[in-house]
């Protein structure tokens, strides 16, 4: 696959059926690595892996809680959770939050490649940025945030390129 099939053919899925073997989590984890990161400071992103169930479980559970939808499953059940986390100059620090997105869609890209199920994660990780003994659990260093995540497992579904319509994000021309 290319790079245009394999962005042309992402998609969120939300239905997994298994585990990753470890050479699936490397090969996304390097793709994690040869992401972007603003003047290049590495040291100042972080990802944290999360197999362990009861604390995927807790994590989906105060996401529900969050959202005000106890039956909710925002993490869906996946087997996997990649947790990027930044070192934030502020509240406003775009590039901290883009290094992050970027990070994201290297490996949502891979997952691609992979034939991986995979799932930008948002409203899960801002409930346990705002759960303090959820934080405790996901022993991030001093001084980082959690900025967003992807979840990834086997899945049925079969990736294949979509139509994109060329004005589904309003463009303006400056010329």
């Amino acid at each position: 696959m290319n790079t245009l099939e394999a962005i042309f053919s992402r998609k969120t899925v939300r239905a997994f059926t298994g585990d990753i073997t470890e050479e699936q989590l490397r090969t996304l984890l390097k793709a994690a690595y040869a992401a972007p990161v603003g003047r290049a400071l590495f040291e100042n992103v972080h990802l944290t892996v999360i197999t362990r169930k009861d604390l995927l479980d807790k994590i989906d559970r105060a996401g529900a809680a969050m959202m005000q939808n106890p039956s909710m499953h925002p993490l869906y059940g996946a087997p996997v959770f990649i947790l990027v986390s930044a070192k934030l100059s502020g509240p406003n620090d775009n590039v901290g939050y883009s290094n992050c997105a970027c990070i994201v869609q290297n490996m949502a890209l891979a997952a691609v490649e992979l034939g991986l199920g995979a799932c930008h994660i948002w409203g899960a990780v801002r409930a346990l940025a705002s759960d303090e003994a959820l934080l405790k659990e996901v022993n991030l260093p001093e001084g980082f945030t959690p900025c967003c995540g992807i979840i990834v497992g086997r899945t049925d579904e079969v990736y294949a390129p979509r139509e994109i319509p060329e004005n589904k994000i309003k463009t303006a021309f400056i010329k």
